[in-house]
């Protein structure tokens, strides 16, 4: 293709591959789409075994004497892989680590899976309120600390409460005026099998489905090794003898606190001893 013409131009980002060029939209306007590589058949599977996960959580929760609805929880499935391990393979995603690699570098974690379930003719949702994916956190950096993944398990329509972002915002501090939200807020429409990829310090908001079917995601977030898992993964896994050591870094093995003085000369013995 033609390169672009420029003037005074003494500095410019090269783009090797369709994954330099994803980065630097996230980097730009904190936000990108990504296509999962996944087949129709394999999601049809998800589809199916995300409704099974779904009634498995929930009479799981009222077994514990939970009621989902009273506390909050019923649009969720915390630890979605948990409760079915065939969603490990959308968490280990080649296309979607390949751009986690350009955005957090050579080491990051999962720091939550969650499925995440907007329902038909639901008059209200709660993640149809801007937030960013840090809460409560009004700063910029010049990298990115956490991306947001989320897998629409189902196409994102306008009608069935797509996801809103309001483009660069990573970049200030504070929310903008409502007006210059309303001018800038983008519906990211996708079809399913698709990863919506965001800094997680972008404000972003789902919608009101006003359809009457369910509109499914997955929802991702990774994160640099410093910041704090939702769940501590490694303790509900165990030792994990399914995961390779690459993965098993991911999920965050090898970042337990230090307990004692002791504890920290322990780690610093040769491995064979």
């Amino acid at each position: 293709m033609t390169e672009i013409s420029r003037y005074g131009v003494v500095a410019a980002t090269e783009a090797n591959d369709i994954y330099d060029i994803l980065a630097e939209e996230v980097r730009l306007l904190g936000y990108t789409t990504l296509d999962s590589g996944l087949a129709g058949a394999q999601l049809d599977e998800l589809s199916q075994l995300f409704n099974r996960a779904e009634l498995e959580y929930d009479t799981a929760a009222t077994d514990r004497g939970y009621d989902l609805s009273k506390i909050n929880e019923r649009d969720t499935i915390r630890l979605l892989p948990m409760v079915c391990p065939n969603f490990w393979e959308v968490v280990f995603n080649r296309p979607l680590h390949a751009l986690l690699s350009r955005l957090l570098g050579g080491y990051f974690i999962l720091n939550q899976v969650n499925g995440l379930i907007n329902r038909g003719h639901q008059s209200k949702y709660h993640q149809a309120q801007y937030h960013r994916d840090l809460p409560y956190q009004h700063f910029t950096s010049s990298r990115p600390l956490a991306i947001n993944a989320l897998f629409a398990l189902d196409d994102f329509t306008i009608e069935n409460g797509s996801t809103r972002v309001i483009p660069g915002t990573h970049h200030r501090e504070a929310f903008p005026p409502d007006e210059v939200v309303r001018r800038l807020e983008t519906h990211v429409t996708v079809k399913r099998g698709t990863f919506i990829v965001l800094d997680c310090m972008v404000y972003h908001a789902g919608s009101t489905n006003k359809t009457d079917k369910n509109r499914r995601a997955i929802n991702h977030v990774f994160t640099i090794p410093m910041l704090r898992q939702q769940f501590h993964i490694p303790s509900v896994l165990g030792e994990a003898p399914d995961f390779t050591e690459q993965q098993k870094k991911i999920l965050g093995y090898g970042l337990d606190e230090f307990r004692s003085v002791g504890d920290w000369f322990k780690s610093r013995l040769p491995k064979d001893k």
